[in-house]
């Protein structure tokens, strides 16, 4: 099963305030929202504060009534068709839409990013409408926010996240989550879940968007729930995919996703149906949103192209058997016009061991590239061989394939041509079977050098991958107190002068309070400092579990504690000591011997504009401890 995720170094970054957040009346909705007793009038008063908000929500909850039933007109029939978790999440998706549009990392391109998200969430809602995976009106949300991680590393490392898809556009075979431990010790799949999570969007939502781009890492079983959510995910962001891609590249993308799509149940016409409507529903929520859309695919044709390139890419190709990935023979395909010279061609190929997959014409052998993916592809030399050639290396998969080429004679205007083109070697006609076998035998040996060269990258990426891992573990170790697992005294000064500085910049509520424990020393005199230190874990342990999820706690020596409350009034904050006191004393600490009870005293102080620092606030918290 995944692991959770790490929620102490997102607090981290969260206290910076640098990380995309919603404004303005998303932000009183969602925290409106988070009350159980709010009032669907109340919060009708809100949303229409914004009438932008209001046009949203009305379209979003009349993409969840039937065709045949009177549209929705008022936010007060959206609200009772919505409810109000989906309210709060449309409200973060909405408003991190318009506060996100442009940004200033330059490689990340913003208006693409949102049009992906936006068919997304419009393929999910669709998606989930037939399949019954997640309320329709909570899958919308998830795909508008599913890659909210990578919107977040452009925002929070503008210059080294361009710098990284650079890299990425460079080696495009290097996983881009690599790259992003390598460069952040951190992901975009890490960061966005664990947003979401402090977002309020629940576990089994948040589980599957962190694994949808990896599904084999979240173990899930196959009939599971959650596994039929990353399906969802997995195909909405492949529609997504295709209405963006170029027209040259959609029907390779179709074949894929019908394969998809059958596994979720349904059949290839309710597919493309439920495609068709996606693209017409994609145009109207752009004008809405004003977003660029494009013309959408027409997904018919090209479900009908796909079959026909898979028939034909498949036609008298030999059955392979179901293998692991490392076990398969290398693959080569096959593209001459000339019976005889198949035959031949296949019955070397199959000599030498490899598994031949025999394809005609140009679209036809560019699609079975793409479902096949070989290492070896040999093509007559025309108009049409140029163009596969061509369209191959265009493709990332066929960069590393070798080719070659057939010609009628060893011309040095016809070479130099194929060299442009992207071939590696040629044979003349007639074929001879020892030239054959000669050039095939070397051919091979050049493919086994090169996977295992892939091999020995493979290795070095996941070490430098693991080093990544364990420099970040390294990291956190020297700022976590090793006996009770909170952040130590260095992390919470860095982390109440990063605070602090949000809280200046922005003229934000910022508070602070020193909690520490009465009678400690007490403890450790009569007892031992054995059971002092579960004295301390205990109190840890009740002090977190009294913590709002914006709080921070830390511990900064002997049986002191500080906790940071950012966006908190003094009197709010005075309720949160409050809780936390009583928490201490709640229970006895579990000893397996003496029964001891603990009590606490906290100091509360809040940031005033009169305070010269974090010192300040800090004496501030510390009088009040000795007062109280």
């Amino acid at each position: 099963m995944p692991q959770p995720i790490d929620m102490r170094r997102y607090a981290q970054l969260k206290a910076a305030g640098d990380l995309p957040s919603p404004r303005g009346v998303a932000l009183a909705i969602i925290r409106l929202t988070q009350s159980s007793e709010v009032s669907l009038a109340e919060l009708g008063r809100v949303i229409k504060g914004d009438p932008a908000f209001v046009g949203r929500l009305v379209k979003a909850a009349n993409g969840l009534i039937a065709e045949n039933r009177r549209a929705i007109v008022s936010v007060q029939e959206a609200l009772m068709v919505l409810g109000l978790p989906a309210v709060r999440t449309l409200a973060l998706g909405f408003s991190l839409l318009s506060t996100y549009r442009k940004g200033s990392c330059q490689g990340f391109d913003y208006q693409r990013f949102w049009s992906s998200a936006l068919l997304m969430a419009i393929a999910m809602q669709a998606l989930t409408q037939r399949v019954r995976m997640v309320a329709a009106d909570e899958a919308f949300s998830l795909g508008l926010l599913a890659r909210v991680g990578e919107l977040a590393l452009a925002t929070l490392y503008p210059d080294a996240f361009s710098r990284l898809l650079g890299d990425l556009q460079r080696e495009p075979a290097v996983p881009q989550v690599v790259l992003e431990e390598q460069a952040f010790a951190m992901n975009h799949r890490e960061l966005g879940a664990a947003m979401l999570a402090d977002w309020g969007v629940p576990d089994a939502l948040v589980q599957p968007v962190r694994f949808h781009e990896q599904p084999e890492l979240a173990g899930y079983a196959d009939d599971s729930r959650a596994a039929g959510i990353v399906q969802c995910l997995m195909l909405a962001r492949a529609v997504a995919q295709l209405c963006l891609a170029p027209e040259s590249e959609q029907v390779r993308l179709m074949t894929p996703m019908l394969r998809l799509s059958g596994r979720l149940g349904l059949g290839r016409s309710e597919f493309v149906s439920l495609c068709e409507r996606v693209g017409r529903d994609w145009d109207e929520w752009g004008k809405l949103l004003q977003i660029r859309t494009e013309g959408a695919p027409r997904f018919a044709e090209l479900s009908a192209a796909a079959a026909d390139a898979v028939g034909e890419a498949t036609k008298g190709a030999p059955a392979q058997p179901v293998a692991a990935e490392a076990e398969q023979p290398m693959r080569a395909l096959v593209v001459l016009g000339a019976r005889e010279e198949r035959v031949l061609v296949r019955a070397e190929l199959e000599a030498a061991g490899l598994a031949v997959f025999v394809a005609g014409g140009t679209d036809a052998a560019l699609e079975a590239a793409l479902d096949v993916q070989p290492q070896l592809l040999i093509v007559d030399w025309s108009a049409d061989g140029e163009r596969v050639v061509r369209g191959l290396r265009d493709m990332r998969l066929g960069r590393g394939v070798c080719v070659t080429t057939l010609m009628e004679a060893e011309d040095e205007a016809l070479l130099r041509a194929a060299s442009a083109a992207g071939a590696d070697d040629f044979l003349v006609r007639p074929l001879h079977r020892a030239a054959l076998t000669l050039r095939l035998r070397a051919c091979v040996r050049m493919l086994v050098l090169q996977q295992e060269l892939e091999h020995e990258r493979e290795e070095l990426r996941n070490f430098a991958a693991e080093l990544s891992i364990s420099n970040r573990r390294l990291q956190e170790a020297a700022l976590t107190d090793p006996l009770t697992g909170l952040p130590n005294r260095r992390q919470a000064i860095d982390s109440m002068e990063a605070e602090w500085a949000t809280a200046t910049r922005h003229n934000r509520a910022f508070s602070a309070m020193i909690v520490d424990l009465d009678g400690f020393k007490a403890i450790n005199d009569t007892h031992g400092h054995d059971v002092g230190d579960m004295a301390l874990r205990h109190a840890a342990a009740a002090l977190r579990s009294g913590l709002r999820t914006q709080d921070l706690i830390c511990r900064t020596g002997g049986d002191e504690f500080l906790v940071l409350c950012p966006d908190t009034e003094l009197k709010a904050a005075m309720v949160v000591a409050e809780r936390l006191r009583l928490a201490v004393q709640a229970r006895a600490v579990d000893t397996g011997g003496p029964q001891i009870f603990l009590t606490a005293s906290v100091g509360v102080a809040m940031r005033v504009p009169e305070m010269a620092g974090v010192d300040a606030l800090i004496k501030c918290a510390d009088d009040g401890v000795y007062r109280a």
